[in-house]
């Protein structure tokens, strides 16, 4: 395994919020600067299977790979010769919650891929959570007003 990304952040938002929203696949594109699609083929749970698309990249298929209610969300992209995971978690934390998001390769050509995307990989995913992060907050922000 070849970790080639990890990030983190807190906020004051409950982590419902944040599991609910990384489980939402189909508006990921409201947060995730990175992604053009996630889509799933069946009901979300662990072993299903979809096809994503990065904004810069091409279509491949992928698999729920971790699901823990309220805490842990993760998929396993299927490349040529490698599998990457991308694993979110949320925990309490105080008031709110503490996010962790981490990415790693598996296979053969793991390391081939990790020269290729990994500063991608950990760029995206420090703005992918930034915005999400922002974009709970605000909503907060509206409903308290």
């Amino acid at each position: 395994m070849i970790e080639i990304a990890r990030v983190s952040a807190e906020s004051h938002i409950a982590p419902p919020y944040f599991h609910e929203r990384w489980c939402d696949l189909a508006t990921h594109q409201e947060w995730s600067a990175s992604m053009e699609y996630l889509r799933l083929e069946e009901p979300l749970a662990v072993g299903a299977r979809g096809v994503s698309k990065p904004n810069d990249g091409s279509p491949a298929p992928f698999m729920v790979t971790a699901l823990e209610p309220g805490a842990v969300y993760a998929d396993t992209t299927f490349l040529r010769g490698a599998r990457l995971t991308v694993h979110h978690e949320v925990r309490p934390a105080g008031e709110g919650s503490r996010l962790v998001v981490h990415a790693y390769l598996q296979g053969r050509r793991a390391r081939v891929w990790a020269r290729r995307m990994g500063n991608d990989v950990q760029e995206a995913l420090r703005i992918d959570l930034e915005r999400l992060v922002a974009l709970a907050e605000s909503h907060d922000r509206a409903e308290r007003m």
